[in-house]
């Protein structure tokens, strides 16, 4: 059953994370026989729940341990300390320490994005639908917004003019004014869209999942409907001494996203475990989390272009400029 604590906890858990850097911290020393890995609920943690299960690793280490962590603050003080090696983070998130002076580089992207606009109209279906409407957002000039808001710009539509924001602190406090009947739409990240939707259906609401703003990007930068929004951060340190770890980790990452995007109930089964909400909704959530597992060298371009855009509003979110390339593994 969903509770409000549960749903809380989680939904807001990760957008938290996507914003600052939400994501599935893996700790890791050269010498020591296991890795422990920590991540938020659901999104690329239903692949490090595969991994860590299915002994991927073996070849590595010994044994390998999982768990979701609660708080994102958590990712930032594990890097600021040193002792977290491997995480994984919203991509911006990691060119910001990079710039701040931690060695840390990129190593892949694990989702090409997980934000929609939910609505009670079913004939919203693009930005251009939105003209005229209050729309739900959470995390004032962060991520989430500014993707939203350079979406809708690109469709010719200004904030304040055109549309206008109702801002809250958590994807909870929006979907909970979505559900309320006081907004008719609002941006919600996986898995707290699909949990959302699971919750209005039992109390009798039609929500629709109307808008992928994965899929209009694509009128942003003229390119595929994606963006690059979260992969692994790797530490120096590791890198120097354990080559070959983050080589077979990357290659866990390639076989374990296959393996949920192709078997989502299974995959959910696995990971219910570890990620406190209903194998149902986790299920549901996989296939509009948009998995891939490219290695960031490979899709450099695509990065620098997404941290350009995301600075044009607000410079500060990837440390004022871009990383230097040697950032892209």
């Amino acid at each position: 059953m969903i509770t409000r604590r549960s749903f809380l906890s989680h939904s807001a858990g990760f957008a938290a994370a996507a914003s600052i850097g939400g994501s599935l911290p893996i700790m890791a020393n050269a010498a020591a026989p296991s890795l422990s890995l920590y991540g938020p609920p659901v999104g690329p943690s239903v692949v490090l729940s595969y991994i860590a299960n299915k002994g991927l690793l073996s070849e590595y280490t010994s044994k390998v341990d999982f768990s979701v962590y609660k708080s994102p603050d958590v990712l930032r003080a594990g890097f600021v300390s040193g002792d977290w090696k491997l995480a994984g983070t919203p991509s911006y998130v990691a060119a910001n320490l990079s710039n701040k002076g931690l060695p840390v580089k990129m190593l892949n992207i694990m989702t090409w994005g997980m934000l929609y606009v939910l609505s009670y109209d079913g004939s919203v279906k693009s930005p251009a639908d939105l003209a005229g409407e209050k729309i739900g957002m959470f995390f004032r000039n962060d991520m989430p917004d500014l993707v939203f808001g350079r979406v809708m710009q690109q469709n010719g539509l200004t904030e304040g003019k055109d549309y206008t924001l109702h801002y809250v602190s958590t994807p909870f406090e929006a979907l909970q004014l979505l559900l309320s009947g006081r907004i008719k739409h609002c941006v919600l990240p996986e898995p707290a869209a699909t949990a959302g939707m699971v919750k209005g259906k039992k109390l009798g609401k039609k929500i629709h999942r109307s808008i992928d703003l994965a899929n209009e990007w694509a009128s942003v930068t003229s390119g595929k409907g994606r963006f690059p929004m979260a992969g692994m951060m790797v530490h120096e340190d590791l890198l120097n001494v354990q080559p070959e770890l983050i080589e077979g980790f990357h290659k866990a990452c390639i076989e374990g996203t296959q393996w949920v995007k192709a078997n989502p109930k299974e995959a959910a089964a696995v990971a219910a475990e570890n990620i406190k909400l209903p194998a149902p909704v986790i299920a549901k959530s996989v296939p509009h989390t948009h998995l891939t597992a490219e290695r960031a060298k490979d899709i450099q371009v695509e990065l620098e272009q997404f941290y350009s855009i995301l600075a044009e509003k607000n410079p500060s979110i990837i440390g004022g400029k871009l990383p230097s390339a040697d950032f892209y593994l």
